[in-house]
């Protein structure tokens, strides 16, 4: 997971009615620069994955579920854009799901959001696509990848494609230039201020 970096919430999340439905907030002017705002500041990727959170494929996500934390519903804190995962196989979709996750249980201890620096720390990415803790025994690390389905075949192999295209641009010699345009165009933001997907990937690639 790539470190997000918080901005400053919306106002309108501050004035949303007590005990309101999200249902009934989706859609409002209030919904609508919330996304706005946590895609800005997600730089165009998936809390989680690392995806490309393209419209109608995501949605903003509860990281503590309104079930488990009902009064964190309009938490700035607790809001991320999550994608959906393909048919839920990973990520927000896939987390709070007990039919396609029946075993992945809201633990509050082990959960690390994407926004402690810390989190980030915790995975070592793989040339084949796999994900997997950075150091022994790091229950941390061994909850998130389940829970959220991050070792998933679907984003296994994207990963694997992502990181083939990398190595097979660099070659052998890894010229100095390729590298240099390399991490200039996967590890920088263009000019609407989004990012490659798989940006912790590609970092470890490049730079090594």
């Amino acid at each position: 997971m790539k470190t997000i970096q918080r901005s400053t919430a919306p106002a309108c999340l501050g004035h949303q009615p007590v005990n309101q439905d999200w249902g009934k907030f989706i859609g409002t002017p209030c919904h609508v620069q919330t996304d706005a705002s946590l895609r800005l500041e997600q730089q165009g990727l998936c809390c989680y994955c690392e995806s490309t959170i393209a419209p109608g494929e995501s949605h903003i996500e509860h990281m503590a579920s309104r079930e488990n934390s009902p009064a964190r519903i309009y938490e700035y804190s607790n809001l991320a854009i999550s994608c959906n995962g393909g048919k839920g196989e990973h990520c927000g979709r896939f987390k709070d799901d007990r039919h396609r996750n029946p075993n992945g249980v809201w633990d509050a201890q082990a959960f690390s959001a994407p926004h402690d620096p810390q989190t980030c720390s915790m995975f070592r990415y793989l040339p084949i696509g796999a994900i997997e803790p950075a150091t022994a025994a790091n229950g941390k690390a061994d909850y998130l990848i389940g829970y959220l389905g991050l070792d998933c075949p679907r984003l296994n192999e994207r990963r694997r494609q992502h990181a083939s295209t990398l190595t097979d641009t660099l070659g052998d010699a890894s010229d100095p230039e390729i590298v240099a345009w390399l991490r200039q165009d996967y590890l920088q933001p263009d000019a609407d201020g989004c990012l490659k997907p798989y940006y912790s990937l590609s970092k470890a690639i490049l730079e090594p």
